[in-house]
């Protein structure tokens, strides 16, 4: 897992896994698979997610030297290192807050 997810059975609002999410009759709780650290609330990033977030930023801005990819593609690969620069900006926030 790649955050650590807050959510309050008892205030699930602004969760943004169950967003527009069909959510099984039996189940309870946020929906980890749809989870985005970027956008919600509820997602806590540690330092211990640093260094994969860090990566999966760097192995985008590797895909993005390939040459002769098709603009959507390259467009769908800077859209992932917005949101990872954003989950990344967390930390940096929290970081500064604390000093």
């Amino acid at each position: 897992m790649l955050n650590n997810c807050l959510f309050d059975e008892n205030n699930p609002a602004g969760a943004v896994c169950l967003e527009g999410a069909v959510i099984p009759a039996d189940h309870t709780g946020p929906l980890n698979d749809r989870c985005r650290p970027d956008r919600c609330r509820n997602s806590m990033i540690g330092v211990e997610h640093v260094p994969l977030h860090d990566s999966h930023r760097r192995t985008q801005l590797k895909l993005l030297e390939i040459r002769g990819l098709p603009a959507p593609r390259k467009a769908l690969i800077q859209r992932e290192i917005d949101r990872v620069d954003a989950v990344l900006a967390q930390v940096r926030t929290t970081e500064e807050k604390e000093t």
